[in-house]
């Protein structure tokens, strides 16, 4: 895995996370329109953050398995690593909104 791919990974990873994390910021104080009393944006945006960290998480984990080399093998078990370590940090900011 050369370092073009690896970057490439990140981007995939950062990208919709980050983009996931912002629908979630309630920029808007008024009430909702058509008088309904609650948002699933919270709920629906939480769990497509846990379902895209984990599937990133575990092609990553299957990318270092099909490594042929030492290096990027282990560079790609790194990836998976931190797939596994922003989605537990989503987990802890973002659980509460899971149900």
């Amino acid at each position: 895995m050369e370092n073009k791919s690896l970057y490439i990974w990140l981007v995939m990873l950062a990208v919709p996370v980050s983009v996931l994390i912002a629908a979630q910021v309630d920029t808007d104080s008024a009430p909702s329109i058509g008088g309904g009393g609650y948002d699933l944006g919270p709920f629906v945006y939480s769990w497509l953050l846990i379902i895209f960290t984990a599937l990133w998480s575990l092609c990553a984990f299957v990318a270092a398995l099909l490594q042929k080399g030492r290096a990027s093998s282990f560079r790609a078990f790194g990836l998976a690593g931190f797939g596994v370590l922003v989605f537990t940090a989503i987990l802890l900011f973002y659980g509460q909104n899971l149900s």
